[in-house]
């Protein structure tokens, strides 16, 4: 089998789930694809399209923060910018900040 690899910058990967989250609601409505009214097995359509979601590996976006100084977006947890190398200081949720 090839090995494909694929990148996508931070807003195509959006994009990409945004699609992928679509076009699942999608197949989900297809004929013979299960509901709660009907509980039957899902069709091979569903299947496939289930192994090419997993294959993709989507996850979950990762959430950002702006970088102080070049103001580009990094990781919540990042301890340095990977654009200008700046040290960042650790992020600190707001409803720790207020207490």
């Amino acid at each position: 089998m090839n090995s494909l690899m694929l990148s996508f910058s931070g807003a195509d990967l959006s994009r990409l789930r945004i699609l992928v989250t679509a076009a699942g609601k999608e197949v989900a409505l297809a004929p013979g694809a299960t509901t709660a009214e009907s509980p039957t097995p899902r069709i091979a359509l569903g299947t496939s399209w289930s192994r090419m979601v997993e294959m993709l590996d989507l996850a979950r976006e990762v959430q950002t923060r702006e970088c102080p100084t070049c103001k580009h977006p990094r990781a919540l947890g990042a301890s340095r910018c990977g654009h200008c190398w700046t040290s960042l200081l650790p992020f600190v949720p707001k409803e720790k900040a207020a207490a």
